[in-house]
């Protein structure tokens, strides 16, 4: 009878230690679940932003630790004015926008990563007939004003040696100036992929006349946050890095899953999506770093910054290095 006694008390004893590991265990799961940190971040339809799109349906930004809630804005004073109100902790815009907002608008961020570089994924489009910028002289050209495509356009006149009066420009967003071309509302637009390569399709008489490649390393993006934000946040850069370079293998390893995921967040052909990607050079972690202690990075961004200064859209100096955070 007390073997049996006994017996049954060590049976009770092992079921409560199981009982116990299992919910020490559901409440370490728990715990690890509301350990994630939130975080809100902007984007664009532009494609070189894709990575972030990728990670998050592919479970990458939790897999580091981050609930990640990715918003998608229409046009550029949208991202940025979201931004500047810290409705998003982090902004996917172009170097050029960040210069701007750093000396215009006295915001003090930071670029935690240094995205892409665009060739013909930004480019200034037109009717066949029209050969060169200098055979749209007095003609109307579409584009949204303050982002890469018044960048890109303001350097063809310049390179072209006209002058910004010799045109009609029409101010419009990205999205919508190809549109106005296809209709016949102006004579050119200056917009980026995938809108790019939506109008050349439904108009084969559309062609590019400049693009990126035209003035190597003045189009491309980076991600910044505000300083204050990083300060709170120590850990959170490096799990971002570790993101976007995760994503990137996983574009890379699963080509198709992931030009899926980048074409239906961008409203992208899955067919046109890789003659798209090639106009766009995308750079690991390993080579932002590189680039940033090369001194290379630093050296293509005061490009920029010499381009703005000499269209006088900078109130105020600024040093290029501090612009980056990317360590």
């Amino acid at each position: 009878m007390k073997k049996i006694i006994v017996l049954l008390v060590a049976m009770c004893l092992a079921f409560l230690m199981l009982a116990g590991c299992s919910s020490s265990s559901s409440g370490d799961k728990k715990s690890s679940e509301s350990k994630l940190v939130d975080l809100k971040m902007g984007t664009e339809a532009w494609i070189g932003y894709g990575p972030w799109w990728i990670a998050d349906q592919a479970g990458i930004f939790k897999k580091n630790g981050i609930n990640s809630d990715i918003i998608m804005f229409k046009q550029d004073a949208d991202i940025n004015a979201a931004f500047a109100s810290d409705k998003i902790q982090f902004a996917n815009i172009a170097s050029h926008t960040a210069m701007k907002m750093k000396a215009n608008n006295n915001l003090d961020l930071k670029g935690v990563a240094f995205l892409d570089e665009s060739k013909t994924a930004d480019a200034m489009i037109t009717m066949s007939k029209y050969k060169d910028l200098a055979a749209l002289k007095g003609k109307k050209i579409a584009y949204e004003e303050g982002t890469t495509s018044d960048l890109l356009f303001r350097q063809a006149v310049k390179s072209a040696g006209l002058s910004m009066k010799d045109f009609n420009v029409v101010y419009m967003a990205a999205s919508d100036a190809g549109l106005a071309l296809l209709s016949n509302k102006v004579d050119a637009a200056v917009t980026y992929e995938p809108y790019i390569s939506t109008i050349m399709q439904k108009n084969k008489k559309v062609h590019r006349i400049y693009s990126g490649e035209d003035s190597p390393g003045l189009i491309s993006d980076m991600t910044v946050a505000k300083s204050s934000y990083l300060s709170k946040n120590p850990g959170i850069k490096a799990k971002l890095q570790k993101v976007w370079d995760e994503a990137l293998d996983y574009w890379k390893e699963h080509p198709d899953e992931g030009n899926k995921m980048v074409a239906e967040a961008s409203g992208t052909s899955v067919d046109e999506l890789p003659t798209i990607v090639e106009g766009i050079k995308f750079f690991t972690l390993d080579q932002q770093k590189d680039d940033a202690s090369s001194g290379k990075l630093s050296k293509g961004l005061a490009n920029i910054k010499g381009i703005l200064n000499g269209q006088k859209q900078l109130k105020k100096d600024l040093d290029v290095d501090e612009l980056i955070d990317i360590n």
